[in-house]
């Protein structure tokens, strides 16, 4: 292909990739915001907190499985595993849980403030990061939250996920005992999961915010968030 066509086409990836960490991130920008004033509003009462939220969240959630398919054609430079266990417990979530069971323990419960807060703070940063990496802006602000925050959001987020699957037992009981023996399995599952994430992300601490100069260069868009280079 001529070299003209190249670099109209990487043109097109890297201006659909702004537009799709832009939009995600007003997405979670506004999932957060609403999440603070209703708790600013009323406090431990978290009876009308998805009501508030809820859709919102499974819609911007549900947007991020086009990472996945992102990595698998190679539009960006991840792994398409890890993009895959990142994304997939989400949308268990959000589809399996939430969205099913309109019951208190599960929609108004701390397991659910803490997920959103957790997700959302989480996605602010990475999509901030990962849009204005691909504009040529850099933000060394941003780059030490997206490889800091993780610390503690990490397992804040998977502690406010096990509490609504664990919520959310009795009512998959009751659909069928199998749905029970899927969200069992999915959460026996989670500490190897949460290692393997958990440990990539400090490897990428240390090669980004630990004095490799190669990498800090190359830091202000991350793998996932960079195209690919490839012949279009």
């Amino acid at each position: 292909m001529a070299k003209g066509n190249k670099k109209e086409g990487s043109g097109v990836i890297n201006a659909y990739l702004v537009a799709y960490n832009a939009a995600s991130f007003a997405g979670w920008a506004l999932v957060l915001a609403k999440t603070a004033m209703y708790v600013a509003n009323n406090g431990t009462d978290l009876d009308g907190l998805f009501a508030q939220v809820g859709c919102l969240l499974i819609y911007v959630q549900t947007g991020a499985a086009l990472e996945v398919l992102h990595a698998l054609i190679g539009v960006v430079r991840s792994s398409p595993l890890t993009v895959l266990l990142q994304v997939y417990s989400r949308l268990l979530l959000v589809w399996g849980t939430l969205y099913p069971f309109d019951y208190p323990e599960i929609r108004a419960s701390y397991g659910f403030l803490l997920m959103v807060f957790a997700w959302s703070i989480t996605e602010c940063v990475r999509y901030s990061h990962y849009a204005l990496g691909l504009l040529g802006i850099e933000s060394s602000v941003l780059l030490y939250l997206r490889y800091t925050l993780f610390y503690v959001l990490y397992p804040a987020g998977v502690s406010g996920e096990l509490l609504e699957m664990w919520a959310a037992l009795p009512y998959a009981q009751a659909i069928r005992p199998a749905f029970k023996g899927f969200l069992i399995l999915n959460m026996v599952n989670y500490p190897p999961v949460l290692y393997k994430l958990y440990t990539h992300m400090i490897r990428q601490r240390r090669k980004i915010l630990g004095g490799d100069s190669k990498a800090k260069a190359g830091a202000s868009v991350p793998a996932s968030g960079t195209p690919a280079k490839k012949k279009l």
